[in-house]
C-alpha cells in the first residue's frame, strides 16, 4: 500500500505512473552542505563527464533531475532557464558552470526522452543545449526525493538544493549565477528570512531571523540588527560556527510596537562581505486585530488532505484554550467544510492562533482551495489564511491595546536601575486595571512573571526580586487593560 506521503508527492506531477514510485530511492533530499557523491555521467551522444574533475577545475555544476512523464519537470524545462545559464556561463560563455539534465526514472526509455511513447510530456531534446543523461543510478546516488529536483554542486563538492517551490518560480539566470559565484566567495553572510512573530498586541519578545553562510570561510561572528526607519531597535552580537550553506536562527531581541511597522534586518559579518546585497531583509509587524466581544468562531475548510491539518488557540501564557483537527481526508482533490467551533474568551489577553499543516504545504491550492477564518461574534473576520508552509501564527487582541493609555496608567518608575537584582516598580492608576508583569532575558526567554489581578485606582509599588538571575539586561513587560508597555532593567553585581 502506498503511503499518503508518497502518494501526495507523486500527485505533484500532471502525469502519474504507478511504477514511478520505485524509480526514486527515498523521499528525503540531500541536506544542504552534504558532500556530493562521485558521478560519471554519459550523455545521449556517448560523451562521458567526470563531475569530480569539473568541480576540481573550479566549475559549479547544476544538475536537473527529472522524469519524462513529470508535468512540473516539463514546465520548468520549457522555460529554458538552464539553457540560458549554460549559454552565458557554460563552456562557450564565461566557463564558470556546467549543466546536466538527468532522466531519473529507470522505467522510462531513451525514446521517451525524444518524445515517443505514452510516458512522456514531449521531446525533451528539442532546443536543449547542454548534455542530457539517462541514468537512474545517478538519481539514486543524489538521493532524489521527487521530480523535479535541481541541485547546485560547488567546487568544494558541497551540495545546494534549489527547492521545488523556487524551481516553480522559474528563477532568472542572474539568480542562478549569483548562487554559483557564492560557491567561491570567501565571506558571504545572508539574511535568509524572518522567523519570529509577524503580529503583536504591542510587544514582540523575539525578533527572530534566519541567517545563512554562503561563503567558503566558516562564519563565526556577525552583528545582526533590527531597525525601524533607520533607528536600531534591537541588536545581537552573534557568535557561532556556520560552515558553507549552513543556517541558524538568531533572536535579535525584543521591541514594543504601537502600529503596523516595517522592520529592517541586517547582518554584518566580521570581515569584508563580497555580496552585501543579500545582507538585508524586511518584515512587516502588524498589530493584532481587536475582538469586540468574548466570542471567537473558527471556520476551517480543508483541502483533500484534512488529516494533515490542525489548529490551536493559545492564551498569552501559551496555554492551549481550544484546538481542532486532524480532519478527515477526501477521496479526491476538493474542499472539506468543517463544523464551526465557537470559543468564549475567558479574560483580557493577547491570544495566538496557530494553523498547522503536517506535510508542510498549507491548505491551498494544489489539492483544493482550503483555508481558515476566525471571526468575532458579529461575523467580522479577524484573521484568515490558507497559503503557508508548515504553519502560521497570528495574534488576536481582546481588551489589550497597543498603546498605553497614560490617563489610566501613569507615573511608572523603576528604581534602583541598575540594581543588584532587587528593584521596585511604582505606578499610578486612575481606573480599575488588570495588571501583570513578565520579565524576559536577552534571548527572549521568560524568567519571571506575576499576575497582580484587578487593581483599583490608586498608587502602587511592586517589589521585583531577580536576585537569582545573572547580571545583564532584561525587559520588563507590563500588561494592563489599557495597553502593553516595556522597560529595560539592568542587574549589576
Amino acid at each position: 500500500m502506498i503511503s499518503q506521503l508518497v502518494m501526495k508527492k507523486l500527485l505533484q506531477s500532471t502525469l502519474v505512473a504507478a511504477m514511478s514510485l520505485f524509480a526514486v530511492n527515498s523521499f528525503g533530499q540531500m541536506a544542504n552542505g552534504s558532500m556530493a557523491p562521485t558521478l560519471n555521467l554519459t550523455d545521449l551522444n556517448g560523451n562521458t563527464y567526470d563531475v569530480d574533475a569539473l568541480l576540481a577545475a573550479g566549475k559549479t555544476v547544476f544538475i536537473d533531475v527529472s522524469a519524462t512523464w513529470c508535468g512540473p519537470c516539463w514546465n520548468f524545462h520549457q522555460t529554458h532557464i538552464l539553457d540560458d545559464l549554460y549559454s552565458q556561463y557554460g563552456p562557450s560563455g564565461t566557463n564558470e558552470v556546467m549543466v546536466f539534465w538527468v532522466e531519473g526514472d529507470g522505467s522510462t526509455s531513451v525514446a521517451e526522452i525524444s518524445g515517443s511513447g505514452s510516458s512522456t510530456q514531449g521531446d525533451w531534446t528539442a532546443g536543449t543545449t547542454f548534455p542530457m543523461v539517462d541514468d537512474a543510478a545517478a538519481a539514486n546516488a543524489l538521493e532524489i526525493g521527487y521530480f523535479p529536483t535541481l541541485y547546485m554542486i560547488c567546487p568544494s563538492r558541497r551540495v545546494w538544493h534549489i527547492s521545488p517551490s523556487e524551481v516553480g518560480d522559474y528563477w532568472p539566470v542572474a539568480t542562478h549565477i549569483a548562487n554559483a559565484r557564492a560557491c567561491t566567495n570567501p565571506i558571504d553572510a545572508v539574511m535568509n528570512g524572518y522567523t519570529g512573530e509577524t503580529s503583536t498586541c504591542g510587544y514582540v519578545s523575539q525578533l527572530k531571523v534566519k541567517v545563512q553562510n554562503k561563503g567558503v570561510n566558516t562564519l563565526t561572528s556577525a552583528t545582526i540588527t533590527a531597525s525601524v526607519a533607520g533607528v536600531t531597535v534591537a541588536s545581537k552580537a552573534w557568535t557561532g560556527n556556520l560552515e558553507q550553506f549552513q543556517s541558524a536562527e538568531v533572536n535579535i531581541g525584543a521591541n514594543t510596537f504601537t502600529s503596523d511597522t516595517d522592520v529592517d534586518f541586517t547582518i554584518t559579518p566580521n570581515g569584508t562581505d563580497v555580496a552585501p546585497s543579500d545582507n538585508l531583509g524586511t518584515q512587516t509587524i502588524s498589530m493584532a486585530p481587536e475582538v469586540s466581544n468574548t466570542t471567537l468562531i473558527v471556520k476551517v475548510t480543508t483541502d483533500r488532505y484534512g488529516s494533515e491539518t490542525t489548529w490551536k488557540l493559545r492564551k498569552g501564557n501559551n496555554a492551549v484554550l481550544s484546538s481542532g483537527g486532524p480532519f478527515t481526508d477526501l477521496a479526491a482533490n476538493g474542499e472539506g467544510v468543517q463544523a464551526d467551533v465557537t470559543v468564549t474568551l475567558p479574560a483580557n489577553d493577547c491570544y495566538k492562533f496557530e494553523m498547522i499543516d503536517a506535510y508542510g504545504d498549507g491548505m491551498c491550492c494544489n489539492y483544493g482551495n482550503g483555508g481558515y477564518e476566525v471571526t468575532d461574534g458579529n461575523g467580522t473576520v479577524l484573521i484568515s489564511g490558507g497559503q503557508f508552509g508548515a504553519s502560521e501564527q497570528k495574534r488576536i487582541s481582546y481588551g489589550v491595546t497597543s498603546v498605553e493609555d497614560e490617563s489610566a496608567v501613569a507615573g511608572v518608575n523603576i528604581f534602583p536601575n541598575p540594581s543588584n537584582g532587587v528593584c521596585n516598580v511604582t505606578m499610578s492608576l486612575t481606573k480599575n486595571e488588570d495588571v501583570s508583569f513578565r520579565v524576559y532575558n536577552v534571548l527572549g526567554s521568560l524568567v519571571s512573571s506575576r499576575d497582580m489581578g484587578t487593581l483599583t485606582p490608586g498608587e502602587y509599588i511592586y517589589q521585583m526580586d531577580m536576585s537569582a538571575q545573572a547580571a545583564g539586561v532584561y525587559t520588563l513587560v507590563m500588561q494592563t487593560n489599557s495597553g502593553v508597555k516595556s522597560y529595560m532593567i539592568s542587574i549589576n553585581r
